[in-house]
């Protein structure tokens, strides 16, 4: 009888610790995708489907159209900068692989490729001087000559490594 009135109290404690313990929920994770479509300014998008009112000189928000008529918000990263700077990815038929984050159609770019006549390129810069490749356009990292983009069937041998 003497263990159960010490006992209670400790379990009483112990019960007490357990009610106002708070459980840890895992933060949802991004979903990683890959998806066909073109880069394009999402606001101009909207203006053509559904007149919405833009300034003349708006700020471009870039976003990906997928080929099954879905919208992302490109987050502007150093891996998705060409998408933002070279225009002439705008033009092209694109796969892009990369993370949708939870509650929301933002889409960080991890890796994009092109897709021209059914076949597979990947698309990278590329300094003829130093025989460097990078990810955006501008100057080369090294002799500051412009890098000059390259658009090369996938799965054929290079003599240079991809990134």
């Amino acid at each position: 009888m003497r263990k159960y009135f010490v006992m209670t109290p400790l379990l009483i404690i112990i019960g007490f610790i357990f009610i106002g313990a708070k459980t840890t929920i895992e933060k949802p994770r991004p979903q990683e995708v890959k998806l066909n479509g073109k880069v394009l300014c999402i606001a101009e998008e909207m203006k053509t489907l559904y007149n919405v009112e833009l300034d003349g000189e708006h700020i471009h928000l870039y976003g990906f159209k997928t080929d099954k008529d879905k919208y992302y918000t490109l987050l502007n990263t150093p891996l998705s900068k060409a998408l933002f700077i070279d225009k002439r990815l705008h033009e092209k038929d694109l796969i892009i692989n990369g993370r949708v984050f939870p509650n929301s159609q933002l889409l960080e770019v991890l890796r994009f490729m092109s897709i021209r006549n059914g076949v597979v390129h990947e698309l990278y810069y590329y300094c003829d001087t130093c025989y460097i490749r990078t990810v955006a356009p501008g100057n080369c990292d090294c002799c500051q000559a412009p890098v000059v983009l390259m658009e090369k069937p996938l799965n054929t041998d290079s003599l240079i490594p991809s990134p």
